[in-house]
């Protein structure tokens, strides 16, 4: 009967310990990568630069609104052009700060609940929920669809800016 080296011995736990790591590894950096595309959209924001934040979104991505100024809850959907053409015409006046995010991701999709406090020209103008939906291709990650939440009172003011 041969005798295993010690050497062969950590060779065949390191070769296992990899082996039962690896999907959880593969996992976090999925996670990563979403969170920096992610990150992308808030960084263009403040900085009013939208081809930043467009080089994030897929061609026919979608933006819903939930509205509840005038009663009752409306859902607006919108293209996202409109928006990012916005962003560039802000003159860096819009700042989003964004916490706490939540992020699962199965291969090539991904699901973002991001909390945010939206601030314009320096105070606290509403906050919510930010909801995207991103697929990953072959340039990277990609969000199809982005809904928020919008409300005025009881806004955390993370930067305490008032």
């Amino acid at each position: 009967m041969k005798k295993r080296t010690p050497v062969a011995a950590t060779v065949l736990a390191a070769v296992i310990a990899f082996a039962a790591f690896a999907p959880a590894l593969e996992a976090q950096d999925g996670e990563a990568a979403v969170r920096a595309a992610i990150m992308q959209i808030f960084e263009g924001m403040h900085t009013a630069n939208p081809e930043m934040v467009r080089e994030v979104f897929a061609p026919d991505a979608r933006f819903a609104v939930i509205s509840t100024r005038n009663g009752p809850a409306v859902i607006a959907a919108q293209a996202v052009d409109g928006w990012i053409e916005a962003i560039g015409q802000s003159g860096g006046s819009w700042y989003e700060q964004v916490y706490d995010l939540d992020i699962d991701a199965d291969g090539d999709m991904a699901s973002a609940w991001v909390p945010y406090t939206f601030y314009l020209d320096g105070a606290v103008r509403h906050c919510g929920i930010n909801s995207m939906e991103l697929l990953r291709d072959a340039d990277g990650w990609k969000v199809t669809q982005l809904s928020d939440t919008r409300r005025t009172e009881n806004c955390p003011d993370p930067l305490g800016r008032g």
